[in-house]
């Protein structure tokens, strides 16, 4: 099948309408960052910022395409969508956070990845596959931290486990992390959650 001429693409648009989400998935997650130190979870912080600039690398591989393709300067790619502005308390606002997550990793980015495909484009639609997989990670870390703080359980467990300060790097065995790090005196948020970070 001869390659779809690019700006006449469904995936020109596509692509345009995964830059703006990564961008605002970004922005949100940056928000809820902000929200965890405020509310002393502050080890979430830093697990935030690094999901926010997953987002924002995604961003720049959807940017990169559009440039690279574009057989005359874009100024300006008209698309139309949604997204979500659901707002609660932190375990709420990582089941929003998850939920969209899910979605653009089962649905919009494979959807986007056969069309890209259909259009000639398999380097776009790979691309789109592999963000995919990453997508569904956050989704499941996102999942584990709502659940865990939704049930009072980020720094407790039904048997002794390693908790580690992430401030200072203090180490102890035990069902629950202490309240304040004996060696910095960081509050415990500043304890490492134990999460599932694998990909």
């Amino acid at each position: 099948m001869a390659k779809v001429k690019f700006e006449e693409s469904q995936t020109a648009l596509n692509l345009a309408r995964s830059f703006a989400s990564e961008v605002m998935q970004g922005a949100r997650y940056q928000f809820l960052a902000q929200k965890c130190t405020t509310e002393k979870l502050d080890y979430l912080n830093s697990v935030l910022k690094t999901l926010a600039k997953h987002e924002m690398s995604h961003a720049k591989v959807f940017w990169d395409y559009i440039i690279a393709n574009c057989t005359k300067p874009c100024r300006n790619i008209n698309i139309e969508g949604g997204y979500p502005f659901e707002s609660g308390t932190i375990p709420e606002e990582f089941k929003y956070i998850g939920q969209n997550e899910r979605e653009l990793a089962d649905e919009i980015y494979p959807e986007f990845a056969k069309i890209a495909k259909d259009e000639g484009y398999d380097d776009i639609a790979h691309s789109f596959n592999l963000i995919a997989t990453v997508e569904n990670c956050h989704a499941m870390l996102d999942k584990q931290v709502q659940e865990k703080l939704a049930k009072n359980k980020a720094y407790k467990s039904p048997t002794a486990i390693k908790w580690k300060c992430d401030q200072c790097g203090f180490e102890h065995n035990a069902k629950e992390a202490f309240k304040i790090c004996p060696l910095c005196h960081y509050e415990q948020g500043y304890y490492e959650i134990p999460l599932d970070m694998g990909q």
